[in-house]
């Protein structure tokens, strides 16, 4: 789609982002659920990397390559900058009146845009922080530094991160309101269809996430081997991993004949499946371990997920999760700890069973849709009026 005019109305709000929104990842739907929840009340669009296969009624899209994510392009000097200029373009003749960044380099553009006043200074800038600032390189957190005052706005998706970006920033005199904004699963999530609930008394455990080496899948085979030593044949697992180039693919295979190996027909791996099937697989699970390394996650959205669909979970000190987690007492430090903790949960039924409650109760508040999109819509009337 390309645009060879300014639209008749003007844009209230653009989104811009670093990955089709099309693709998989936690940026992708959380960009969803926000213009899935405000397109009615305000004239919404995107400007992304990938083109749009299936259009979203009453948004306006700005696809500018064929290349899904910005990843893919980032390090050829001459299509990353004809990227930016096309950026320039449509923000100059759009003229909106918020931009939202909602990932890393999105934001670098936008704000070295701002900064050079190659855009207007009439669009407020808000950037929606998905990473942790605890693990960025001295380079990047550098980068945020140069441009923090161009933002009018800054979120992150919990306390925690915020906590670290105020420490990490708080010998800078910046002028920029901040904001915490908890990501939620998304609709699919909101309502519990009691007819999908899991069948059978066999314990059902679950792990999903990327391959990545911050998602410490080696962890999760490790988890699975010492459940096996002491309760051979009692248990199920499956594993869904995303993998976004062909090389995660194999390493991803390799590791499910491992536990193949060790499960036998008690084993199921995933590769790339959709979120109405990922949605059945949180229905038959009794456990969900996140397995994520210490500090490497801003939120974790597939915990929400699961808390949602009746799960007990279990996760690494990763971060953003653990002010996701209820009881602390679910936070484990190693193999032994999570298949230690499984064996309780799995002896003490009255426990597994209030846990599910509970987190279920939990998820369906604090980290609600409503809560989401309402917090988006109050921020953005703060520079709308």
């Amino acid at each position: 789609m390309k645009k060879s005019q300014k639209l008749k109305d003007e844009i209230d709000i653009l989104l811009v982002t670093d990955n089709g929104i099309e693709t998989v990842g936690g940026e992708q739907e959380s960009v969803k659920i926000i213009i899935n929840g405000l397109k009615k009340k305000y004239r919404m669009g995107i400007i992304q990397p990938g083109n749009i296969n299936n259009p979203i009624p009453r948004i306006h899209y700005f696809p500018l390559t064929e290349y899904t994510r910005i990843k893919h392009f980032v390090k050829n000097p001459i299509i990353f900058f004809g990227y930016i200029w096309k950026i320039r373009k449509i923000i100059n003749t759009e003229n909106p009146k918020i931009i939202h960044t909602q990932a890393q380099v999105s934001s670098f553009i936008v704000a070295l845009l701002k900064k050079l006043k190659l855009i207007s200074s009439r669009s407020k800038l808000i950037h929606t922080e998905r990473g942790l600032y605890i693990r960025y390189l001295p380079i990047f957190k550098s980068l945020f530094h140069l441009f923090f005052n161009e933002l009018d706005g800054f979120i992150t998706t919990t306390q925690y991160n915020m906590n670290y970006w105020k420490k990490g920033l708080k010998q800078k005199k910046y002028d920029t309101s901040s904001n915490v904004i908890e990501n939620t699963a998304g609709e699919l999530f909101e309502i519990y269809d009691e007819s999908k609930e899991k069948l059978g008394e066999r314990l059902v455990i679950g792990f999903e996430g990327r391959y990545s080496e911050q998602k410490d899948w080696p962890l999760a085979v490790e988890i699975c081997r010492r459940l096996n030593n002491v309760i051979p044949n009692q248990f199920e697992v499956w594993m869904a991993v995303g993998c976004l180039d062909e090389k995660s693919k194999v390493i991803t295979k390799r590791m499910f004949l491992e536990v193949q190996k060790l499960l036998g027909d008690d084993f199921k791996g995933k590769i790339n499946i959709g979120l109405q099937e990922m949605d059945q697989l949180y229905y038959d699970t009794d456990i969900f371990i996140m397995t994520s390394k210490p500090n490497s996650e801003s939120f974790g959205r597939t915990i929400v997920e699961a808390m949602s669909r009746n799960c007990a979970v279990l996760t690494t000190d990763a971060g953003g999760p653990v002010e996701i987690i209820r009881n602390k007492s679910s936070i484990c430090r190693n193999a032994k700890e999570f298949s230690d903790k499984v064996l309780e949960l799995r002896e003490k039924n009255n426990l597994l069973f209030n846990e599910k409650i509970e987190n279920k109760k939990y998820v369906s508040t604090k980290y609600s849709t409503l809560n989401n999109i309402k917090k988006h819509k109050l921020l953005y009337e703060k520079y709308l009026n």
